[in-house]
């Protein structure tokens, strides 16, 4: 009787085990449902769009196909970006969204309101690293206001325009899962990045909302050398594209990063405070930090 009690316990444990893992697996085997969202002339509006992941992923839908809504506050950047998108793919029409969000979270969307946008991108955000007591009031109300703020404003502003069938990407961070010191104001508005966007998939109707947590990338402001579990920002693009339609609120797309924040998750959280204090610390000492 007692064999049997362990073999079945053994089963379910196993067969639990293999559900996991089946169910960790399959967004990142599964093919996108990008294209549902490509309809005849579909914008897709990308913040922070000058550099970096913003950037990438700008380029990456117009060559998917999509128009494109490129924002940023460097009207200069901003023209570069519309001319390499345009010579890469002259079918694509560019439209440019001029807006510093730190300074100021409302934007008026008067000149994008027209256009069919199907698809928004809340990817700009800042991330100043250092002891809250060393930040300045005006660090803190730009960090907070342009890393929360100004995407909750802007995603209401463009809801009504939406299309019947619409995505939401929201570019969290695992800071914001596990906060590290010296980036209390930035974790803290990843964190709330996350819970907005799980909040707004359970809120709204036929618009797919993804928060999309995102480890160490290789961009303008993080100049680390690209490895494996560091990828370029047009690598990690495709990956974002390629999680739609996973069925999650909220997930890693670049899969090392989810065995990577996996693992941490295991360790002693007193080890993990320690580990990210002497890392942070050693950032602060580099040149430019």
């Amino acid at each position: 009787m007692g064999t049997h009690i362990i073999l079945t316990v053994g089963v379910i444990c196993l067969l639990w085990l293999l559900f996991r893992g089946i169910k960790f697996v399959y967004p990142y085997i599964r093919r996108t449902d990008l294209k549902k969202y490509l309809t005849p002339g579909a914008f897709a509006v990308v913040t922070g769009a000058t550099d970096g992941i913003g950037k990438a992923i700008a380029m990456a839908l117009a060559k998917k196909g999509f128009n494109i809504v490129l924002h940023g506050r460097n009207e200069d950047k901003l023209q570069a970006v519309k001319l390499e998108i345009e010579t890469d793919n002259p079918q694509c029409r560019v439209v440019l969204l001029l807006h510093d969000g730190s300074r100021k979270s409302r934007v008026n969307v008067e000149e994008i309101e027209h256009l069919p946008v199907t698809v928004l991108v809340n990817n700009v955000g800042i991330g100043p690293m250092n002891a809250l007591a060393d930040f300045s009031a005006d660090e803190i109300d730009e960090t907070i206001t342009l890393n929360m703020a100004f995407p909750s404003q802007l995603t209401r502003s463009l809801l009504p325009q939406l299309g019947k069938q619409a995505l939401i990407l929201n570019i969290s961070s695992y800071a914001g899962l596990f906060p590290p010191p010296y980036l209390a104001v930035y974790a803290g508005s990843k964190a709330y990045n996350n819970a907005f966007s799980i909040s707004l998939a359970r809120e709204l109707e036929n618009v797919e909302v993804i928060s999309i947590i995102t480890g160490s990338v290789n961009t303008g402001t993080n100049k680390k050398p690209v490895t494996f579990m560091r990828p370029a920002a047009a690598t990690y693009a495709k990956h974002v594209l390629a999680i739609v339609g996973c069925g999650r609120k909220s997930i890693m797309p670049y899969w090392p990063h989810a065995i990577q924040t996996f693992l941490i998750s295991l360790l002693p959280e007193k080890l993990i405070d320690s580990a990210t204090k002497r890392a942070m610390q050693q950032e602060l000492k580099r040149p430019g930090a």
